[in-house]
């Protein structure tokens, strides 16, 4: 329930903006996969993450895009778990994951006719729920637990080449901040984008 809201949140905050926009009526739709680690977690190994990214140019050089991003990798948990057999701290015995939906301005910093960079920051919600071995009694089980509505600014790197009027194939990283933690994750992959004009 509390993701739908964010979502119609997210749309209505974009609708609003781009209604006052009059240089380029643009919109593009970009998926993209790939790669998914964080600096956060010990022993944290590269995961999978997918994203789509709802962007419309306000100008030549502008957009504003509503994005969800989703990803996963697993980690060695010293904190919560209180099994330290079998594993060993060179190996990973958890797995966290992410869903983050956020509203990112972008800014093209350089602007070819058949390939452009854009840089942009902006700001979202990330759910991130952590799974973990735990031993209670004679048994011995994962447990879960779930950080909801944490506000994040993510950060993003685009480099996309123009395949056609309508089709863009590039690659895309960047990293989410959280207040009280430096980098929570960081991504990069390829990404394919189609352009509605």
């Amino acid at each position: 329930m509390q993701i739908k809201q964010i979502s119609i949140a997210l749309i209505a905050t974009l609708s609003t903006i781009t209604s006052f926009a009059q240089d380029r009526k643009d919109l593009t739709v970009s998926v993209g996969v790939g790669k998914m680690s964080s600096p956060y977690y010990l022993n944290a190994d590269a995961g999978e993450f997918f994203s789509i990214d709802l962007g419309y140019q306000l100008s030549k050089r502008q957009t504003l895009s509503a994005n969800y991003n989703a990803g996963r990798h697993n980690y060695y948990d010293n904190v919560l778990s209180n099994i330290s057999e079998p594993f060993k701290e060179s190996t990973t015995n958890s797995k966290v994951s992410y869903n983050t939906f956020s509203i990112i301005y972008k800014y093209k910093v350089l602007d070819k006719k058949i390939f452009s960079v854009n840089i942009g920051a902006g700001a979202g919600l990330m759910t991130e729920t952590r799974q973990y071995p735990y031993t209670e009694g004679n048994s011995s089980n994962f447990r879960e637990t779930s950080i909801t509505g944490d506000i994040v600014f993510p950060v993003v790197l685009e480099f996309d080449f123009k395949l056609s009027e309508h089709f863009k194939l590039g690659l895309a990283g960047g990293f989410f901040v959280e207040p009280d933690y430096p980098i929570v994750n960081f991504y990069a992959g390829p990404r394919f984008s189609y352009v509605i004009k």
